[in-house]
């Protein structure tokens, strides 16, 4: 399990570094907010629900310019103050909607983790739980990004699961920063699905995809 971090206090926005007073928004003055009003106005929320292997999925954001180069800076510059920005507008709906889940969080290569020093999308998932589950594990280091469509029907048997029983009889939040084909997913819904839990849904920061492409993608997957 991963433990919620304390928020720090914000004086300058995480992205940008504007001091965050010369920049306020009623939601500035209602709470203390990491992100400046222009950094949060190039968010391009989507907030799509749809069915994902009769599961709820929830998607937030269109993966644009501006969301690729935050995740890469947050991911491959090791910047893990960003950790904040991702769901901050939605930081107290989802602390209330799932205070009572365990928060899986799919896994990124374990060498790339020791680098940054971090577990991206564990940090990510702390910022509102703090019951996070971090035993999916990938058997081998792979980016899927270089993967071709085919190749992602693959990822199943490269993913593994431990600890999997303190997952049985309880509702568990799958949570990614990216879907393109679905394929990590499935292979995460699949391990966790063997140990019974009592709910399972999908939280997912970002796709490039339209929601008809990841439709047609998941009514493609062997369940």
């Amino acid at each position: 399990m991963y433990q919620r971090n304390q928020k720090p206090q914000y004086d300058e926005c995480l992205i940008c570094n504007t001091p965050l007073l010369k920049d306020m928004s009623l939601t500035h003055l209602m709470r203390d907010f990491p992100v400046c009003k222009r950094c949060m106005q190039q968010f391009q929320i989507i907030d799509w629900h749809l069915d994902f292997h009769h599961h709820p999925m929830r998607i937030l954001y269109q993966y644009d310019e501006f969301f690729k180069t935050l995740l890469f800076q947050y991911k491959g510059l090791y910047d893990i103050a960003l950790k904040d920005t991702f769901l901050c507008m939605y930081d107290h709906e989802l602390s209330h909607t799932y205070k009572n889940f365990i928060i899986a969080v799919v896994p990124s290569a374990s060498s790339d983790n020791q680098i940054r020093g971090f577990a991206p999308m564990a940090t990510i998932a702390s910022s509102f739980s703090s019951h996070v589950f971090t035993g999916l594990y990938k058997k081998e280091d792979y980016k899927q990004s270089n993967y071709s469509y085919e190749q992602r029907k693959e990822v199943i048997d490269k993913i593994g699961i431990r600890y999997g029983e303190s997952l049985s009889n309880k509702s568990i939040l799958i949570l990614d920063d990216v879907i393109t084909s679905g394929s990590t997913l499935l292979a995460c819904l699949k391990l966790i699905e063997s140990y019974h839990p009592q709910k399972i849904e999908f939280l997912v920061l970002s796709t490039n995809q339209t929601l008809e492409q990841i439709q047609e993608a998941i009514a493609n997957q062997v369940d």
